[in-house]
């Protein structure tokens, strides 16, 4: 199915999907566990290795590493170009896209895919800005939406090196003409360490002389969340293209404001799922994080 589905993809070569997308890794022994903390919607900053609990499979751990902000991070634009994007939204996604550019760090790095029944990479990943600006200024709207498999393609050009992955993807419709899976994506999506950002689009309610009525819905939610929560990340929502700019710039606030905790695993077996649980020891907030990663 997969090879079915990629000849579908005739602007990327297939060498670029030989293998499955890259596994949860760990360094010399070492796994790292990406992890948001907020209290009343907001990132909670300043905490140390000592207000975390780590378990792993059950078994409490020593964490050994902390990071914030100092990793670099390889952010994947996945863009929805559909047929519904074109007009005011498209142009919306376009300025939201460039806000992302314009906050990356010197040693950030950010590719640009583009979906819609066919999937487009006009920038591979790399840290030329001018590159990645024409890229995007160069989108345009047209045909289905193949939501799934271009989340898939996603994980599949992640990468093999060790740095933090940031998938964002923005859909604003349901999918219509993928062919890979639910289920098989969130296994792919388990096995890997890119974080899911999925930004959807909300309507404002209609108003009538009887009250406000709600739309229709207009993005998958149901898949989106439980994609982003599948990697420890969110689903955000865009009022209308009016606030798609400010979304896709709300995610690269949050994501830099994660915590990156660096534990060598003790007392539980290397392969296999291992469950993981984050929690406060002290300190209050809501803590989020992937639910677990395969050892091999």
């Amino acid at each position: 199915m997969r090879v079915a589905a990629l000849a579908l993809f005739g602007c990327l070569p297939l060498a670029a999907f030989a293998q499955e997308p890259q596994r949860f890794r760990s360094a010399a022994e070492l796994v790292s566990v990406d992890v948001l903390v907020t209290a009343d919607r907001q990132p909670v900053l300043g905490l140390t290795a000592g207000d975390f609990e780590l378990i792993d499979n059950g078994v409490p751990q020593t964490i050994d590493q902390i990071y914030v902000e100092q990793l670099p991070v390889n952010v994947m634009l996945v863009l929805d170009t559909s047929t519904s994007v074109e007009g005011d939204r498209l142009a919306a996604l376009k300025a939201g896209a460039q806000s992302v550019i314009d906050w990356l760090r010197p040693k950030d790095r950010a590719a640009i895919l583009s979906f819609s029944h066919r999937l487009e990479m006009p920038a591979a990943i790399t840290g030329d800005r001018v590159v990645l600006r024409r890229a995007v200024e160069a989108l345009a709207a047209e045909g289905s939406t193949g939501l799934r498999d271009a989340a898939y393609a996603a994980f599949a050009l992640r990468g093999a090196d060790n740095t933090r992955t940031l998938l964002l993807l923005f859909s604003d419709g349901l999918d219509t003409s993928s062919i890979l899976s639910e289920a098989r994506l969130m296994a792919i999506a388990r096995r890997s360490d890119a974080i899911v950002y999925a930004i959807g689009v909300r309507e404002t309610p209609r108003l009538t002389v009887r009250g406000p009525v709600a739309s229709a819905e207009v993005t998958d939610d149901r898949f989106l969340n439980a994609l982003a929560r599948e990697t420890g990340g969110r689903l955000l929502h865009a009022e209308e293209h009016r606030d798609i700019q400010r979304t896709f710039t709300r995610v690269l606030e949050e994501f830099n404001s994660r915590y990156v905790l660096g534990y060598a695993p003790r007392g539980v077996a290397k392969e296999g799922w291992h469950k993981l649980e984050v929690r406060l020891k002290k300190k209050h907030g809501t803590v989020l994080a992937r639910r677990g990663y395969f050892g091999s």
